[in-house]
């Protein structure tokens, strides 16, 4: 008896050890290094993708590329943990919400009407691929 109840418990410690995420995984907290590395990389790959999007010049390119680097400057500042006040998720996103909408209004002003049109199509994309993606966790 005190077997089955052993092996019973080894089972159950087993298959609760495999149900961890992997190290590295979304379960782990990153490393400020790794994070920055995440976040250049899709940095990058948001600046290809737009730019393919709206078939932009490569002087317009870098100028695009430049105004969203500055607005990911200020919301990196912004999730800072020195930043995050008392943790109001709601003004946390609010604040976000301000800096997003500042981003897509400078960048508009640098294209034209039709790469304007595109580049709400290629924003409606985004937010819905997010979705997607929220909605899968």
């Amino acid at each position: 008896m005190k077997k089955v109840i052993f092996m019973a418990a080894l089972m159950l410690f087993a298959g609760a050890g495999m149900s961890q995420p992997p190290a590295g995984g979304r379960g782990q907290r990153m490393s400020p290094e790794e994070r920055q590395k995440m976040m250049e990389q899709n940095r990058a790959r948001r600046n290809t993708e737009l730019r393919d999007a709206l078939s932009l010049s490569d002087s317009l390119a870098r100028r695009v590329d430049s105004v969203n680097n500055k607005y990911d400057l200020q919301a990196q500042e912004l999730m800072k943990p020195e930043n995050r006040g008392n943790g109001e998720r709601g003004a946390m996103r609010a604040q976000m919400e301000n800096i997003q909408k500042a981003r897509e209004a400078e960048v508009k002003k640098l294209l034209t009407e039709e790469q304007q049109a595109k580049y709400d199509k290629w924003l409606g994309e985004q937010q819905r691929q997010r979705r997607g993606r929220e909605g899968a966790r």
